[in-house]
């Protein structure tokens, strides 16, 4: 796929992932050291708990959708960072043995009016699972260089 800037986005465009799974030894893992809550690393607890067994941690499923969209390579020469995201919403969870993919909306496109060089593209990343469920939603302002921008 080719490497956008700013200006080649347009508005609802969307650009799909590659799929990847989530093991319970990844999900173990990942919790252990980010986020050590007992429906995430310990098997019987989890299974005591409302969500019936093991789930991924909102942040490794937010993890693993970055992931996925930087793996398109999309952004790579215009790049600047990300000023933030916002509404992220962990919408179902995600268990051991799911495949997800990201479906990423350009929902915004914000120009800079103090540095011409650059611009921020809104995009929507929703998360989807192999059933076609949507786990995930989050709203990601991307800052790229503009075509042209040393």
């Amino acid at each position: 796929m080719k490497s956008y800037y700013f200006d080649d986005f347009h508005i609802g465009e969307k650009f799909v992932t590659g799929e990847e799974s989530v093991s319970e030894a990844d999900i173990v893992a990942f919790a252990r050291t980010y986020d050590p809550q007992p429906f995430h690393i310990d098997p019987a607890a989890a299974a005591a708990s409302h969500f019936g067994g093991i789930i991924a941690s909102g942040f490794h499923t937010l993890s693993l959708s970055f992931a996925l969209f930087f793996r398109l390579r999309l952004l790579e020469a215009a790049n600047l960072g990300s000023p933030g995201m916002e509404d992220v919403r962990w919408i179902r969870p995600l268990r051991p043995g799911e495949r997800i993919h990201v479906v990423a909306e350009v929902t915004a496109l914000r120009p800079s009016q103090s540095k011409l060089d650059r611009g921020v593209v809104w995009m929507r990343h929703d998360t989807i699972n192999q059933r076609g469920e949507l786990v995930m939603s989050v709203n990601c302002l991307h800052m790229l260089k503009r075509r042209g921008a040393g």
